[in-house]
């Protein structure tokens, strides 16, 4: 019996450990994107009275980025619960006047978010993005 706890424990920390090197790796490729468009806060609690943060955000402007990974595997965002807080927190950044750009890995490694993060501070009027 012993064993067989140690081996699942050892499942569960290799585990663990397997998803920490793959957050480390997505906010390291997050990162290396964003380094064209300094000056973002990481984790800025945007909202007055919730406790709600984004990934990364330029308060001045009002642009967020939102990280979503674990799409495949069934990661909190995309089950239901946390798909629809997620939605109430998307809505109400916008009311307040936020644009958040939603991202998966696929948009980090493509170029895609350092696309829209430029359109988005365009229309921001910002420059030397």
């Amino acid at each position: 019996e012993a064993s067989l706890l140690l081996k699942g424990e050892h499942k569960k920390t290799a585990s663990t450990v397997r998803k920490a090197e793959q957050v480390n790796k997505l906010r390291n490729s997050t990162e290396s994107a964003l380094a064209r468009f300094p000056g973002y806060t990481t984790e800025l609690q945007f909202h007055p009275t919730r406790k709600w943060r984004v990934d990364y955000a330029w308060e001045d402007q009002k642009i967020a980025v939102e990280v979503h990974g674990g799409v495949y595997r069934q990661g909190r965002h995309t089950r239901g619960e946390g798909f629809t807080t997620d939605r109430e927190k998307m809505n109400e950044a916008a009311l307040l006047g936020w644009t958040v750009i939603e991202v998966t890995p696929e948009h980090i490694k493509s170029g895609q978010l350092a696309k829209w993060l430029t359109k988005a501070f365009q229309s921001r009027g910002a420059t030397g993005c």
